[in-house]
């Protein structure tokens, strides 16, 4: 299918204090075999070089527009890039991350029939230092029309960097300013609004490991991992209330379970670090869901979960699996 000319594709790209890994992504964002793209980094008031290493690649390409913001955080940056963004397509790049170089030509080849609203890829794990270190394909068991199931029961992650789609599917739709889990708040609605999804069977997008991520913070972090885990909370809330809405007792079910399934990992990273308010707060949000939810909905996993929670051997399981696992990496580490 040959791609038609005209067709511009937005790439938003919202930066925060990625001096070290800003020329790395834009070098892979201007290098695309489809050059029909503009390219928006939304500098989110960074404190480091990020603002100016991103002006300086203004004089290297053209299609570079630097849009400078007060920091408000991701959401707030992303929802900056949409209101500036002229193209007819969109796809957002984490700026820590790189794309391959056939990435935006093999989903316009797709979107080029105006039936397809969106095209969802795998992605690449890669380390600080770029070095390749894992693979996440998509599911080809999964169809177009279980794309949005398949996401609501997280067998495939709701990454907003995961799918290039067509910019009227945002007309309504932003990234929810001043919470965590965004992509999650968010991706539902993008999937189920889109008219027809495609999958690839590449890994296309490289994603950066970073010890300093946020997910990273949250293991060391008190108070961010229970803002993390209120605003997974609310997001999951959101997505059930929508499913009532919608009439759909599966979609409803399956954002439960994957709810509840968080839910239980957490409190076992609470419990194997020793959070003891981390893993009380969690502990008191579990009662609550499962005391909120027909019990007829749950799956065989969280019903075993579920019965090791009430009867109170899920910490001591937990704890002992903690300790198996430190043990193991300690004897690997001596060999």
């Amino acid at each position: 299918m040959e791609q038609r000319e005209g067709l511009l594709v937005s790439v938003i790209l919202p930066a925060y204090n990625v001096a070290n890994y800003l020329d790395d992504c834009l070098e892979s964002a201007i290098s695309q075999t489809y050059t029909d793209t503009e390219i928006i980094i939304v500098d989110d008031g960074s404190t480091d070089d990020t603002a100016k290493k991103a002006d300086d690649w203004l004089s290297k390409d053209g299609r570079i527009r630097v849009i400078h913001r007060q920091n408000g955080g991701l959401s707030a940056a992303r929802n900056t890039g949409l209101h500036y963004a002229q193209g007819e397509f969109i796809i957002f790049i984490d700026p820590d991350d790189r794309i391959d170089k056939n990435l935006i030509s093999k989903c316009m080849e797709l979107l080029s029939d105006g039936s397809v609203s969106l095209v969802h890829y795998g992605y690449r794990l890669i380390n600080e230092n770029g070095v390749l270190c894992g693979k996440n394909f998509p599911d080809m068991l999964t169809n177009a029309e279980k794309l949005l199931p398949t996401i609501l029961s997280d067998k495939i992650p709701s990454h907003s960097w995961q799918f290039l789609c067509r910019k009227e599917l945002y007309s309504d739709i932003r990234f929810p300013e001043g919470r965590k889990a965004e992509d999650l708040a968010t991706t539902y609605k993008i999937v189920a609004k889109a008219k027809k999804c495609v999958i690839l069977p590449d890994c296309l997008y490289e994603y950066r490991v970073r010890s300093n991520s946020i997910l990273g913070e949250l293991t060391s972090d008190h108070s961010k991992a229970i803002k993390y885990y209120e605003d997974e909370l609310l997001a999951f809330h959101e997505i059930i209330d929508w499913a009532i809405a919608q009439k759909r007792e599966d979609y409803q079910n399956l954002a439960w379970n994957n709810e509840l399934m968080h839910l239980f990992n957490h409190y076992k990273e609470r419990i194997v670090i020793d959070d003891n308010l981390g893993t009380k707060w969690v502990h008191n949000k579990i009662c609550k869901e499962l005391s909120a939810f027909n019990v007829d909905g749950v799956t065989s996993s969280n019903r075993f979960k579920a019965f090791l929670f009430r009867f109170g051997f899920m910490p001591f399981c937990y704890r002992v699996m903690g300790k198996l696992k430190k043990r193991v990496k300690s004897i690997l580490r001596k060999e």
